[in-house]
């Protein structure tokens, strides 16, 4: 299968490859990546550049085939979402963002012309992120950015979840959770990293002379919170800031990733007076995303429907949300107050402890509908992880509706993403199993054999044959490089 990364880069088009003209680039009938046709969501910016090259039949350009042009004024031209990268004998060659962007292109002709670049030579386009064009800029103009805000931006346009600054002996790296993966951006020198931690412990008002014990607090900027937690190792304080914008859309459950049959049987389990539906993977696994869109489908029904969270991520008209406050608002004392609010649908954000699954399985016995997530492998591990709890074999077989278990995937040859997922019905078959105290492996057989369960991995299957993801990908974050297609897998799934 090809990757994004066989793509030829600019410096291989202009000495061999054709490089379309501006002109050719425009008269293709490609969707631009912002069309409303596109499925974007969050996307890492690298792959929205490398697959609007293929919409447009251009070539994406990791800017390594930049040559700065004397004359050239790039700082006046700093702020456009294009640079020139190259002159050859053919044309004036330059990397832009979105090459149906007609306005910018105009702008890049007018600042070339003023610098004595017109030449009479046509306009050859490539395609780089938005983050490289400015690292270039950066780079030319020799601007000092702070290295913290340069990630923050470079996080947000990129729609991470989650960014990690680590210290070593010698270096501190930056990486950001993208689609539920760690990926590495920025390397510096370690005694950048102690005036970078201090500052942000001064944002997040943490004490800044504790450097021993973790601790956790926030900041915010605009509608955009950042959530941040210290940990001490051996090379000083482990910093993971996770990002929150409480005002960014919603996926429909349409747009997720479930096949139509899932969708169905989500939408029939919200009309449930009582009991428990359970979503489960691990971080960046896109679960809480999952939920929301399934507690979405409610909202135009009269049912009081009241939340628990730590922290809320979106915000839903009509929906009463409440956050966690550690010493003011616990999940027990919450969990309380909901029940004399007289809710029909109450949403625990997260199981992570005995005490929550506890209140959690009560609220759901006691005439409620509990939406929750959990972390755990697959769906029959989450029957494992409530037992573990010392949640009964009676309790979990009588109140527990399904079990949904999810994992981000990026989309081939697409910016945006997707997801393979399992729904486990609890039958009245599989609930005296369950009763009984059966194994993982026996209701996983008795689930595949007579109830017809479809697995992660079935699902997986039918998004690689029908062309939506990429198998070595799907691979490398299911099973661990293990082909999903090979029989190597069936014990993983069984």
């Amino acid at each position: 299968m090809t990757s994004f990364m066989q793509l030829p880069t600019t410096r291989e088009a202009a000495s061999g490859a054709k490089h379309k003209t501006e002109v050719e680039a425009s008269n293709d009938n490609y969707p631009h990546h912002n069309d409303s046709r596109a499925d974007v969501g969050p996307y890492d910016c690298e792959e929205i550049a490398q697959a609007t090259a293929i919409r447009y039949g251009l070539e994406y350009s990791t800017l390594d085939e930049f040559q700065q042009l004397d004359g050239i004024d790039y700082e006046g031209m700093s702020n456009l979402p294009a640079i020139p990268t190259f002159v050859s004998s053919e044309a004036i060659h330059v990397a832009i963002s979105d090459p149906g962007d007609l306005m910018t292109k105009d702008q890049m002709v007018r600042h070339m012309s003023s610098c004595g670049m017109a030449r009479g030579l046509p306009y050859a386009y490539s395609v780089a992120s938005i983050p490289a064009i400015r690292r270039k800029y950066d780079e030319i103009t020799g601007r000092k950015v702070n290295l913290f805000e340069k990630a923050v931006a470079e996080a947000l346009s990129e729609s991470a979840s989650d960014i990690h600054i680590t210290p070593f002996r010698e270096t501190f790296r930056i990486m950001f959770r993208i689609n539920g993966i760690l990926v590495h951006r920025y390397t510096s020198r370690i005694k950048e990293f102690q005036q970078l931690a201090i500052s942000l412990k001064v944002k997040a008002r943490l004490d800044i002379a504790e450097t021993r014990r973790p601790q956790s607090g926030h900041f915010q900027r605009g509608k955009i919170d950042f959530r941040i937690s210290t940990h001490p190792t051996m090379y000083g304080e482990n910093i993971v800031i996770r990002i929150l914008n409480k005002d960014k859309s919603l996926i429909s459950i349409e747009g997720i990733g479930f096949s139509p049959e899932q969708i169905d049987y989500l939408k029939s389990v919200t009309s449930y007076q009582c009991g428990m539906v359970i979503f489960c993977g691990p971080t960046g696994s896109g679960k809480t995303t999952s939920i929301y869109s399934l507690l979405e489908t409610m909202n135009k029904k009269a049912r009081n429907i009241i939340t628990l969270e730590d922290p809320i991520e979106y915000r839903i008209q009509n929906v009463r949300q409440t956050e966690i406050i550690r010493g003011v608002i616990e999940v027990s004392d919450g969990v309380r107050s909901i029940l004399r609010q007289d809710p029909d649908v109450i949403l625990i954000g997260e199981i992570r402890d005995e005490e929550t699954a506890k209140m959690a399985v009560r609220a759901s016995t006691t005439g409620h509908l509990v939406l929750t997530t959990i972390h755990a492998n697959d769906s029959f591990g989450v029957i494992s992880r409530l037992r573990e709890f010392n949640i009964s074999n009676s309790l979990i077989a009588d109140n527990i509706i399904a079990i949904v278990a999810q994992r981000l995937i990026k989309r081939r040859y697409e910016p945006g993403r997707t997801i393979v997922s399992e729904i486990l019905k609890i039958s009245r078959k599989i609930s005296d199993l369950i009763y009984d105290n059966a194994s993982m492996r026996e209701l996983r057989d008795y689930a595949a054999g007579s109830e017809k369960f479809r697995s992660m991995r079935n699902d997986c299957i039918d998004k690689i044959r029908n062309g939506l993801i990429d198998e070595e990908y799907a691979a490398s974050i299911l099973w661990h490089g293990s082909s999903c297609m090979s029989p190597e897998c069936e014990d993983v799934n069984r």
